[in-house]
């Protein structure tokens, strides 16, 4: 059985080259390892401004990155000065591929940016400044923890963590407002959001960056080893019936 392929989405941006200035696709390897960890075959795609019909045909799950802040204007709100790094581009690509994912059927992991999409996508919005003395952009090395995340009893994640609480880094300088329709809050850190579920889709939203913390830390392992593990019963459904039981 072939292993799963995971869509990993990427920022987009203009990088020096020997050809001038250009338009490039930037993902650090962090998530693809992350991916290639649990048995699962990693793809990044390029957010393009023309965005191709059936993007995720052939994927078996979706990975919705971190990176810097969605356009305000799909909440309704004028940017802060804070706001930083818009890309309405990738804004745009990125909803899409989410949509498609949700019709699909796809397990969705989104990690601090990418949850923060979901929750737009679905009606809620963001805190566009957490207040800088709460501490959640941290001085020191992505794989250590920063703070500990409380887990709901019964949520997925508390299964995948094996336990109520889980180490995290943190590296957010915006946060989840008003929730989104069909999503629960499954982890906090005081009055901060850091982990979201839908109550629709196997999706998994957090606000840190496990792909950092993987060789570290079992549990942040454990998020892209259930992620694979439900790409590959996806992959499975998704077979003739002929082929299953040949």
């Amino acid at each position: 059985m072939r292993a799963p392929l995971i869509a990993i989405s990427a920022a987009r941006q203009t990088v020096d080259t020997a050809f001038g200035p250009m338009p490039s696709t930037v993902q650090n390897m962090a998530y693809a390892n992350g991916v290639l960890a649990a048995g699962g075959r990693p793809a990044i795609l390029p957010s393009t401004a023309t965005i191709p019909d059936a993007a995720l045909e052939g994927f078996d799950g979706l990975i919705l990155t971190g990176g810097g802040d969605i356009s305000p204007r799909l909440y309704g709100e004028d940017p802060a000065d804070t706001v930083y790094d818009v890309c309405d581009i990738r804004d745009d690509f990125e909803i899409e591929l989410y949509n498609e994912a949700m019709l699909r059927g796809l397990p969705i992991l989104a990690t601090c940016r990418g949850m923060q999409l979901v929750n737009v996508i679905r009606g809620g919005n963001l805190v566009q400044e957490v207040s800088p003395d709460r501490g959640h952009w941290q001085d020191h090395p992505s794989h250590e923890p920063w703070h500990q995340v409380q887990l709901e009893p019964g949520s997925e994640l508390a299964r995948i963590a094996k336990d109520l609480t889980i180490p995290v880094n943190s590296y957010h300088h915006q946060g989840l407002g008003k929730l989104g329709t069909g999503l629960r809050v499954v982890g906090r850190e005081g009055d901060v959001i850091e982990a979201i579920e839908a109550d629709d889709a196997h999706l998994i939203g957090v606000q840190w960056h496990p792909e950092h913390m993987v060789d570290y830390h079992e549990a942040q392992k454990a998020l892209f080893a259930d992620l694979v593990e439900k790409a590959a019963a996806y992959a499975q459904s998704q077979k003739p019936l002929q082929e299953q039981f040949s």
